[in-house]
């Protein structure tokens, strides 16, 4: 297999969710606002995956080795100097916590759900699926070198470098997802919104 696939999709598609999804639609037709609802609640939950280090239905991440967290735990040169992590120790949490931070939830009237941010989707995937056994193809690219052999340079330069393959190690991380509890709080969301337009106006039968 070569290379990390370009676009992530993780769906859930549950018959139980769909029926009361149904019933929503039977009282009102305009099922944006709930949708929403239920898109951010995904977002928060997406979020605590990457702060608990657990994926979607409470199985623990797998801990990064020895060496790689012994690297974490000195921190990483950013800007040409070398800062501590912002929460030291923990996996997927780096500098810039640029994965975690740039998922954002999406919706409409049909659906909801979260995604990650531009031009990370090969670099999300890789963490969600893992890529253990895979061969990774990396491109010609341009790359800003700011150290060279642990010495950092008086200015950063750009250079090119060329294109290569690797053989992957990466463990599986799941984020995505939806587990049981995350099942329920949904169903008590689409619930509400049902009791929201079928109860009657206080004082009145």
């Amino acid at each position: 297999m070569s290379g990390v696939q370009e676009r992530i999709t993780v769906d859930f598609d549950d018959t139980q969710v769909q029926d009361v999804l149904n019933r929503v639609l039977r009282v009102t037709e305009n099922t944006e606002p709930v949708m929403m609802e239920i898109a951010e609640y995904l977002h928060g939950q997406t979020r605590e995956h990457f702060d608990n280090e657990k994926a979607p239905d409470g199985t623990p991440w797998a801990k990064v080795k020895p060496e790689t967290q012994e690297e974490k735990n000195q921190g990483y040169y950013v800007g040409g100097e070398r800062t501590s992590l912002p929460i030291p120790g923990k996996t997927l949490h780096g500098v810039t916590l640029n994965l975690r931070d740039m998922i954002h939830p999406f919706w409409s009237k049909t659906e909801a759900g979260v995604s990650t941010g531009m031009e990370t989707d090969a670099y999300a995937a890789a963490h969600q699926f893992g890529t253990e056994g895979m061969t990774i193809s990396v491109p010609s690219h341009q790359r800003l070198i700011t150290q060279v052999f642990g010495r950092q340079l008086p200015f950063p330069v750009w250079a090119t470098v060329g294109a290569y393959s690797f053989q992957g190690g990466l463990p599986a991380r799941p984020f995505f997802g939806v587990g049981p509890d995350d099942e329920r709080e949904i169903l008590d969301i689409l619930e509400d919104e049902i009791l929201t337009h079928t109860q009657a106006p206080s004082g009145r039968i």
